[in-house]
């Protein structure tokens, strides 16, 4: 494997199927700094309050998940028309972009650390766009000290005339799953565990011919054509759809720390873990294709499915499988070797 590492970007945010030719090198990003909250651990939760001018536009904030990583969706803007909090409403700029993360149980400050990547140099007039300054929160964080449940974060863009500030709090709601807070087994002899929900593997002969698709959940290849993964090949080019719903995505491991975990078909979780392999080893943005396009190009990548049937909490509707191999049969059609993953 070649784990060349380039600048994490906006792009992280965005859900790509573009295709590698089989054998190709994928990409990685170095790891951003951390930007620590304001307040001090365990303090009491006291919301900020927001300016009562019409000074800063908001789109609506959510939470996206990759992986173990939480990350935040939406953006800031300035409003100038507002000359009731400023004689010279033009001369607003951006002084700040500041992050909490709170837990809900407790109405506490937690001492859990804010990665973002692409700050602007402040103060700026610049929408402050979330697809541009990836900021995220590790699930995985030590931070955390065993808490789990109901968090949010907070990120508060605070304006300024010069004179005075005018703050606007946005507040992005997300889960640590109990799985975190679970403690391992203690033995010195024992593998490392992951979070997460474990999976298994099992091998399916496919031809573009004949036995053309996979019902993931019986593990056997099949001719049915609302399958949850169908094979078709025109002149050797392979397609992979589905006949029941189920979406698609190729994994995102090499744009993640820590790098050594860009999965495929030379390099499988089962024979370099040392420990079970868990949802949590694969890394995706959106599980969102419907279709996956010259598949003979990126067969031994591993892509994600998720079927009609998806729970992220039971690990129920989620596969991950790769081409073994890939063997070129009778007129234009295909003989494959398919590897998958699903939950114990």
């Amino acid at each position: 494997m070649n784990f060349k590492k380039i600048l994490l970007g906006s792009a992280i945010l965005v859900s790509s199927m573009s295709l590698i030719a089989c054998g190709g090198d994928s990409s990685s990003s170095p790891p951003p700094s951390p930007t620590p909250g304001s307040s001090a651990s365990g303090d009491p939760y006291v919301p900020p309050e927001d300016t009562q001018y019409d000074i800063i536009s908001m789109s609506e904030f959510s939470a996206k998940t990759v992986g173990e990583e939480i990350y935040a969706v939406g953006s800031f803007s300035l409003v100038y028309t507002d000359t009731t909090a400023t004689s010279v409403p033009d001369s607003i700029q951006f002084k700040s972009l500041t992050f909490q993360v709170i837990n809900d149980g407790t109405n506490t400050v937690t001492a859990v650390p804010v990665v973002t990547v692409g700050m602007p140099q402040f103060p700026t007039q610049r929408v402050l766009n979330m697809a541009e300054i990836v900021v995220s929160v590790a699930l995985d964080n030590e931070a955390f000290a065993g808490q789990c449940g109901a968090f949010h974060m907070d990120i508060t863009a605070t304006a300024t005339d010069g004179k005075k500030d005018f703050p606007k709090t946005a507040k992005i709601s997300f889960t640590r799953p109990d799985v975190y807070c679970k403690a391992p087994e203690s033995s010195s002899s024992a593998a490392p565990v992951a979070a997460g929900v474990e999976m298994v593997t099992f091998d399916v002969q496919v031809s573009t011919a004949s036995n053309k698709a996979i019902d993931l959940t019986a593990g056997v290849a099949t001719a049915s054509a609302t399958a949850d993964i169908i094979f078709t090949s025109k002149d050797g080019t392979i397609k992979v759809t589905s006949g029941n719903g189920s979406t698609f995505a190729p994994i995102s491991n090499g744009d993640f720390p820590p790098y050594d975990d860009d999965w495929g078909s030379g390099w499988l979780p089962e024979d370099h873990l040392g420990r079970p392999t868990t949802m949590n080893d694969f890394k995706y943005v959106a599980i969102t294709g419907t279709s996956i396009d010259d598949y003979d190009q990126s067969c031994d990548n591993i892509y994600v499915v998720k079927t009609p049937a998806f729970n992220e909490a039971t690990g129920a509707g989620f596969f991950a499988f790769v081409a073994l191999s890939n063997m070129p049969a009778n007129n234009g059609e295909s003989d494959l070797t398919i590897r998958v993953w699903k939950a114990k």
